[in-house]
């Protein structure tokens, strides 16, 4: 039995890999598009006085999350008419690259 400590780390690479490599993962989520489409035309909707809200569960860096959050935000406004706010929450570990997330969501 080895008496050397094992340092533990993150699962992610970090340094923007996720950026990097988001391509294949983009590849498939273009799959499920239509589902994504259908699914916030018919979800139900709060009170008129009452922002959207959508949430974007493990947003990593970001460059995964524009696509899907786009069509959300563009199926949902006809539904909810130009005035009403729709806020969408970035959601992920602490230890996530908040920084480089918003520096996606600007220029994306």
């Amino acid at each position: 039995m080895s008496c050397v400590p094992v340092l533990a780390h993150g699962v992610m690479e970090g340094n923007g890999a996720c950026n990097r490599h988001a391509k294949r993962p983009a590849r498939s989520a273009a799959l499920t598009v239509p589902f994504l489409e259908k699914a916030v035309r018919q979800m139900g909707l709060a009170a008129r006085d009452r922002p959207v809200v959508i949430a974007d569960y493990g947003s990593s860096l970001g460059k995964n999350s524009l696509v899907p959050m786009r069509i959300a935000i563009e199926n949902v406004r006809p539904r909810i008419g130009p005035d009403r706010p729709i806020s969408v929450f970035h959601i992920d570990r602490p230890s996530n690259g908040f920084n480089t997330l918003f520096e996606v969501l600007d220029t994306g």
